[in-house]
């Protein structure tokens, strides 16, 4: 069988749902050296105990070298690299001549781009939007807010880790073929991006406060005008912009770690607001 085609599907649906099962776990056993190698090869343990059935030497083969290889993805995609290396691991079982270094190829080409995709749809993207949504319940005491938070980021990766298991699995390597020809990877990544830095901008101009306090005297002895009037006129919301832009420069530019920064916030925000400068 070449590498190319769909895999035969030794695997049932049953096998397929014990394996999801443990790949929840898949970033609860994280180490430097390798980091969800652990969490890969426990996955897997049902799957390459049923491929390799009849041949125990492959079977503890398999588990070393998964054991052995640094695999890191984001976890809400990790079942497409999952189910693509359940194919080729049936492939091997097959092809007594079939070559091993091409699984580890595989896995080390699916990190990096699923991980770009994943982490700009679930972390930049949907997690924004789920905290946008309940942040206002949360700060009541509402105790709907961190559950519906629950609901609304983790049903969505919960749907994906299945469904990339079952198609990465279902289609074997030709879905990585498939992916690269189309570009389909590019254009999502593209546009949840787009997505992701809208929210944000959305999260800076509604849960972002800060105002002036400054006012200009008038020389013909009326009300002095308020800057902060003035800035609401010229570009609305324009110094929590500024406040975000700094911080994000300071932590992204200068490399300031987040503790001293909300620290440091805290200290400047007190003494401007006894100074009068800010509201």
């Amino acid at each position: 069988m070449s590498s190319n085609e769909t895999t035969t599907g030794k695997l049932t649906d049953a096998d397929l749902r014990q394996i999801y099962g443990r790949y929840v776990h898949l970033n609860g056993m994280n180490d430097y050296p390798g980091q969800m190698h652990a969490g890969f090869t426990y996955a897997m343990i049902p799957a390459l105990k049923k491929i390799y059935a009849d041949n125990k030497e492959k079977r503890v083969e398999a588990y070393t070298r998964h054991m052995s290889e640094y695999f890191n993805v984001t976890p809400y995609v990790g079942g497409l690299p999952l189910g693509v290396v359940l194919a080729m691991e049936e492939q091997n079982a097959q092809d007594p001549d079939f070559d091993t270094s091409t699984i580890t190829g595989i896995k080390t080409a699916l990190m990096g781009p699923l991980s770009a995709i994943g982490d700009t749809v679930f972390h930049a993207t949907l997690r924004v939007i789920a905290t946008a949504v309940v942040i206002s319940m949360a700060s009541a005491g509402n105790i709907a807010g961190p559950i519906l938070f629950m609901l609304i980021f983790n049903i969505p990766q919960l749907i994906t880790r299945w469904v990339t298991l079952k198609s990465g699995y279902r289609m074997g390597t030709k879905l990585l073929e498939q992916a690269e020809s189309s570009g389909i990877m590019e254009k999502i990544s593209y546009a949840a991006s787009v997505i992701g830095l809208a929210a944000i901008g959305a999260m800076t101009a509604f849960n972002v406060n800060l105002t002036t306090a400054l006012t200009i005297p008038n020389a013909a002895g009326g009300d002095p005008t308020m800057v902060q009037a003035l800035f609401d006129t010229v570009c609305p919301k324009i110094l929590p912009l500024c406040l975000v832009l700094l911080c994000y420069w300071l932590i992204g530019k200068k490399k300031v770690n987040v503790v001293p920064l909300l620290l440091g916030l805290l200290i400047v925000g007190v003494a401007l607001s006894m100074l009068g400068i800010i509201a």
